[in-house]
Formats: structure tokens, C-alpha cells, sequence
């Protein structure tokens, strides 16, 4: 690469980085599929990328981006409010970014959700589909 390109990510692809279990030590593996992921980012707006699980088969440990399962519960890394994306759910991930302003403007700002919602819908151009049931007669 040439000095001063900016090299940049072409791809969101949220895992672990874990590579052993944290109960036995054995080598996690990856599960053979790739999970699609719904991402909002302040920056890039709304896009879709992947997560890939990592997992012990003895121990039956689930590792996540920025967290871990096991029996059905989860365990979050203490230091994942300073990762760059939450994983909240298993398609949705929210970049810290919009967290931080959502949280100042739901806290501090006392604004509903549905307002922060609709703003961060409208700077991206984003808005809902007209249906036949919207329309006059």
C-alpha cells in the first residue's frame, strides 16, 4: 500500500475474538453459516452485513461479538460499551455511536424515541412505504 492511502474496511463481519474456550481451553470453531445483521450506524445509515459464532462442543460456550452464551443466557465482556458495534440481538447490532447520541437525547434531552427514531430516518432519507391504505379515495 503507498504511504498516506487510508486503508479502508470493505466488509462488517462481527465475531469473536476469542479463540479458546474460557471454561476448558479447547479451540473454538466456527459455525458453518453466516448470520445476516441489520447495523444503524450515525454515518452510514442503515446496512446489512454478517455475524459468525464461535463454539465449544464440549462445553457447549457460544462466543459472540462482545459476548458469550451459555444455557441460553448471556454474558456480556465487561469493556463491550467500548467496542465500536452491539450485538443486541441475533440480527440486530447498533454502532456505539448511535447509542451515545440516542442515550444524551433520550436522558438529557428528554426525547421521546419515536422523535430520535423519525430524525435518525429522516437524515438518511429513509421513509415509509405508502400502501393503499394510506392513500385518499
Amino acid at each position: 500500500m503507498a504511504p498516506g492511502t487510508v486503508k479502508k474496511a470493505i466488509a462488517t463481519v462481527l465475531s469473536s475474538s476469542r479463540d479458546v474456550c474460557r471454561k476448558c481451553g479447547r479451540k473454538l470453531v466456527f459455525e458453518n453459516k453466516a448470520i445476516p445483521v441489520v447495523i444503524y450506524s450515525n454515518h452510514r445509515g442503515t446496512y446489512l452485513r454478517s455475524r459468525l459464532t464461535k463454539l465449544c462442543r464440549k462445553c457447549k460456550i457460544y462466543a459472540h461479538h462482545r459476548y458469550w452464551s451459555v444455557d441460553g443466557k448471556r454474558h456480556f465482556y465487561r469493556d463491550s460499551v467500548l467496542s465500536e458495534f452491539l450485538l443486541s440481538s441475533e440480527d440486530t447490532a447498533f454502532q456505539m455511536d448511535v447509542l451515545a447520541e440516542c442515550n444524551n437525547l433520550l436522558v438529557i434531552g428528554t426525547v421521546p424515541f419515536s422523535t430520535y427514531a423519525a430524525s435518525y430516518n429522516r437524515g438518511f432519507q429513509y421513509c415509509k412505504m405508502a400502501t393503499t391504505n394510506d392513500i385518499d379515495p
